[in-house]
């Protein structure tokens, strides 16, 4: 199977420029794989369609949304771990995951089934499930990463003290198997992530805790790193993280432009809202993930002083690009 994936994949037009689709849970979520597949292979653009806590159900039901919206030439489906936590069968994993595998072969876009990662230790009973799954994705066909397969093998340092998400090792690990999957076996897997700051990120804001007085410059990226690595490799691209203890904050930004034009305001982390020159543009309507890009809302702006406001938890994330790629 991997072998015909490969030869799809090659058989794409070159001006076709190949787009591979990560969709997943918060593992996917969090853009590390995405970023260190990227790094590997250069060429691809790899697109996030991850939403933490999210379920194959819920996956299916965004496909549309968050999936097929982005033209993808592949899409890689990580989807087990918030399924088995929250108890479904496997014939409703089954069946959800079917779903999705057939709607995107009836667009023409083949499909890499991830296998899980790994859990730890006092998540123990609950990993033995996690081979039901396993059977039901070989059962539903295609190509496969042998995810769990390569976790098992390595085991150590590859979770976080929550014995869920992952390590960048853990992360690591699981880019050797999509490579793999790509029938790229020779190309090394990036020991560290070369990050620049995103494309039309706002760099200069001002920012106060929701209801406060004042008002505090805040220059992205953020300079000083912050201890968590993750967190970290969001701050350097762009993000603005770990504002403080206020459980909500505002911020604002401007943008001066020599003529009118139409963009793509781009969010992520937990914005909640987006105001325009003083009309609201985006107003959060629920949990739609953490990655840059998760909401991509079409704007036009005009001639001079640009100014945005948003509302946000203690993280947030903006840009401004000319296509829906942010």
């Amino acid at each position: 199977m991997r072998a015909l994936l490969v030869a799809l994949l090659a058989a794409l037009p070159q001006q076709q420029e190949q787009r591979i689709v990560f969709l997943g849970d918060s593992i996917t979520d969090g853009h590390t794989l995405p970023l260190l597949v990227q790094q590997a292979l250069k060429s691809p653009r790899c697109i996030n369609a991850g939403v933490a806590g999210d379920t194959a159900a819920g996956m299916r039901k965004r496909l549309e949304r968050d999936v097929l919206s982005r033209r993808p030439t592949l899409v890689v489906l990580s989807v087990e771990i918030n399924d088995l936590f929250h108890k479904v069968t496997p014939e409703d994993y089954e069946r959800d995951v079917t779903a999705i595998v057939e709607r995107l072969k009836r667009e023409g876009v083949p499909t890499i089934l991830l296998t899980p990662t790994i859990v730890g230790p006092k998540h123990a009973e609950a990993e033995k499930k996690l081979e039901e799954y396993i059977a039901i994705l070989r059962k539903i066909g295609g190509a496969v990463a042998e995810v769990h397969a390569l976790m098992k093998e390595a085991r150590a340092g590859l979770l976080e003290p929550d014995e869920v998400h992952l390590t960048f090792a853990g992360y690591r690990v699981m880019a050797r198997a999509v490579l793999d999957a790509l029938g790229h076996k020779k190309v090394e897997v990036p020991k560290e992530l070369s990050l620049e700051p995103m494309p039309g990120i706002l760099r200069e804001w001002k920012i106060r805790p929701a209801g406060d007085a004042a008002w505090t410059t805040l220059a992205l990226p953020q300079k000083e790193p912050v201890k968590h690595w993750w967190m970290d490799q969001e701050r350097r691209r762009g993000f603005a993280v770990e504002l403080g203890s206020a459980k909500r904050y505002q911020a604002t930004a401007e943008l001066v432009l020599t003529k009118s034009r139409g963009v793509f305001v781009n969010t992520g982390a937990s914005i909640e809202s987006v105001t325009l020159n003083g009309k609201l543009l985006w107003k959060s309507e629920g949990w739609t993930g953490w990655h840059a890009g998760k909401e991509r809302i079409a704007a036009r702006l005009g001639a001079g002083v640009n100014t945005f406001e948003i509302e946000s938890g203690n993280s947030f994330f903006l840009s401004v690009t000319e296509d829906d790629d942010g």
